[in-house]
């Protein structure tokens, strides 16, 4: 019976500490600060996990990122360039993707900063600063999140673009 209730209160800190929702929303009232607090090195062991994760994964994205705009998107523009094909759409596909990955580059360093910062904390003597904490940290994830949907959107641009340019050169050729 007490493995079900500490069960329990894990749970309910896990929620408390991983969930998404805003400051807000979620009053810290004493059961919750409890919670932090008596489960706090299962809480920082979590972060740790998370933050090895998400190490991982920026790692990949960067990479890909990466592939996708050295790889594609400029190639793609310097051989229309060459081909003597002027898409102003294209070019600013490019710069607008280069921008973004540089923000969600930046919006990372931040993120993984702040959830440094939370590891850091003392959460079972001081479980009300480290949920302000952990809302700091929740706010620069989301700014990452915002900056990889931006970067999927100039993606599906870019490639209705390219279909775009495929389709017009298709037409010039079938016209000759």
């Amino acid at each position: 019976m007490q493995k079900r209730i500490n069960y329990s209160l894990v749970f309910a800190a896990m929620i408390v500490v991983f969930s998404s929702t805003s400051a807000t929303a979620i009053k810290l009232d004493d059961n919750r600060i409890g919670a932090i607090s008596q489960n706090c090195s299962i809480i920082k062991e979590r972060l740790r996990r998370i933050e090895s994760v998400g190490a991982k994964s920026r790692v990949y994205l960067g990479t890909q990122y990466e592939s996708i705009y050295s790889g594609l998107m400029s190639n793609f523009s310097l051989r229309l360039m060459r081909n003597g094909i002027a898409k102003q759409d294209i070019a600013n596909q490019q710069a607008a993707f280069q921008s973004e990955r540089e923000r969600f580059r930046n919006d990372f360093i931040g993120y993984s900063q702040e959830l440094q910062s939370l590891i850091d904390m003392d959460c079972k003597n001081e479980p009300i600063k480290f949920y302000r904490q952990l809302e700091k940290t929740r706010k620069k994830r989301a700014d990452i999140t915002k900056s990889m949907e931006r970067m999927d959107e100039i993606i599906s641009k870019h490639r209705q673009s390219v279909l775009v340019i495929r389709d017009d050169l298709s037409k010039e050729d079938t016209d000759e």
